[in-house]
Formats: structure tokens, sequence, C-alpha cells
């Protein structure tokens, strides 16, 4: 029987000073015209999770603040480290990055883009329900400390397994892999998010669920270092204006066929799979970048 979503301690724990972190960024007015920054923005993974990133990045919306955005797929413990060294400006992999302050990194959240996690569990045929993972059973995801892996144990507790002795994780650095491993054999089990979940299922492979029935946590935004907000508070108020920008941007009905336009030269997808991601994803979006 699933367990209806609810927020979880950890998240509880973090939305103070997330919150706080939010409210010290947002709301400041326009900068005007202001020379071009490069900033480097770590995503854990190229998914549709992060579809306003690239949204705001194809459309001129962060130029438009003054910030030349490089996306790149960094597994997430190395952008966490990189951040707080001063080699990654940003990270959108919000809530791997909370779990990691949670321990003590000089990280903080400036706003949330999703409170709800996309990802869906998916298995061999063969495998109908969670509690038929007890056993040892190989599990792909993008990387051990990602959001996918955390999302996968809540479901298995959920389920009555120990995830730590009846799961056996496996990064495979992306969701294309993790979905590959399936495919191949090397994992009984991927986490996926959209628009993967959508060709699992043309596969063949089981839908054992999805992490949105089993719990509410910020799942993207955009995360900085604590020096960063401390040495340059007028560029991250321009990330998360240029961010909020390219949501609103994504959510609007005058701008969906250019979107839907986008996910299918980005993702090499056909339009109708395109469509219905972007329906899904705009569902989860929060409304101002802050959590209730």
């Amino acid at each position: 029987m699933k367990t209806k979503a609810k927020p979880t301690t950890e998240g509880l724990v973090l939305r103070y000073g997330i919150t706080l972190a939010a409210f010290f960024c947002i709301g400041f007015s326009g900068m005007g015209e202001a020379v071009a920054q490069k900033v480097r923005v770590a995503m854990p993974a190229k998914s549709m999770t992060f579809l306003n990133f690239y949204v705001g990045d194809k459309f001129g919306v962060y130029k438009a603040e003054g910030l030349e955005v490089s996306l790149e797929v960094i597994k997430t413990e190395v952008g966490v480290a990189g951040m707080v060294a001063g080699e990654i400006d940003y990270t959108s992999a919000i809530g791997s990055a909370m779990r990691a302050a949670a321990t003590g990194m000089p990280i903080k959240a400036t706003m949330f883009t999703m409170d709800r996690v996309l990802i869906y569990m998916f298995a061999r045929p063969t495998i109908k329900s969670i509690e038929e993972l007890k056993g040892g059973k190989t599990v792909a995801t993008t990387g051990l400390l990602a959001t996918p892996t955390y999302a996968a144990k809540v479901m298995a507790r959920a389920h009555g397994l120990n995830p730590d002795k009846d799961l056996i994780f496996i990064a495979m650095g992306d969701v294309a892999t993790s979905l590959a491993a399936l495919q191949s054999g090397a994992a009984d089990v991927a986490m996926l998010s959209i628009p993967f979940n959508f060709k699992a299922e043309e596969l063949g492979f089981r839908n054992l669920g999805s992490a949105v029935d089993y719990l509410q946590t910020p799942f993207a935004g955009v995360g900085a270092a604590d020096a960063k907000l401390k040495s340059n508070p007028s560029q991250v108020k321009r990330m998360i204006r240029a961010t909020l920008k390219g949501m609103e941007f994504t959510r609007d009905p005058a701008n969906q066929e250019r979107v839907i336009g986008l996910l299918m030269d980005e993702f090499k997808l056909d339009r109708k799979t395109a469509a219905l991601s972007l329906r899904e994803i705009i569902k989860v979006f929060t409304r101002d970048g802050t959590i209730p």
C-alpha cells in the first residue's frame, strides 16, 4: 500500500535555512544593463527536471540578466565539492545539495523550481512489486548521493525493506544510462525521470511507483556555496531572478510550442512525448521559488 506524500523530517530540518536564503535573495528590482558574467551550473544529469534552465539559456533569459550560463552535467558529489571549492557557481540538484548542507557543508538553497520528486521506479517485467526487491536487487541510479537514490530508499522503506541491505545501488551517471542498464540486464531496477519513464513503459518494463506518492521534498532549484552568497550577492540575485523568469516563460501558454520544440530538439523526442512531459513538469513547478 502506498504511503501518502508528506514532508520528510529531513525536509523540515532543511526548510528553515532554505526559506531564509530565498527571502534574502528574492524580490529585488532589475539591475539594469550589466556586463555578462560566466557562471557554471552543475546538473547531475541531462534531465527534463531542469527544463527551466534549458529554457532560460535557449531563449536568452539569463543573458537578459547579464549572465552567460554554462549548463554542465557533473556528478552530484563532484558538483557539491566544486561549489565549496569555488570551481562551480551553482547547482540545480537542490535536494542532494541540501542533504550535504545538513551534514555541515557550507551550502544554501536560494530558491526551488520543483517541490516534488518526479522520479519513477521501473523494474524487469518479472518483478511485480517493491516487496519483491528484497534480497539484493540491483538499482541503477544517477549517483549514490543523488535524489533518485534517496527516493528509492524512501520507497523501499515504505514497503518494509531495508534499502542498505536489500538493495545494491550502482551509479550510472545519467538517466539514459540507467535505463540502458535495465535494458541490458545489468540492473533489476532503474530510477527514471521524465521522459525516460515513457520510454520504459513502451519497452514493457514495470512501473513500481512514483516518488511523488511517497515524499514531498525539494527536487530542483538553485543552490550556492556560502562563499558565493557573501562574495557576489548581486550575481546570485540575478541568477534567481532569471531562473524565476525561465519558469514563467515555460508555464506561459503562449510559449508552449517553442518549449515543446526545445524538448524535441534537446531530448530527441516526438511531439506527443514532449507535450506529455511538459504537462507533467509544469505541475510540480513552485509558484514563486519558495516552498510552503
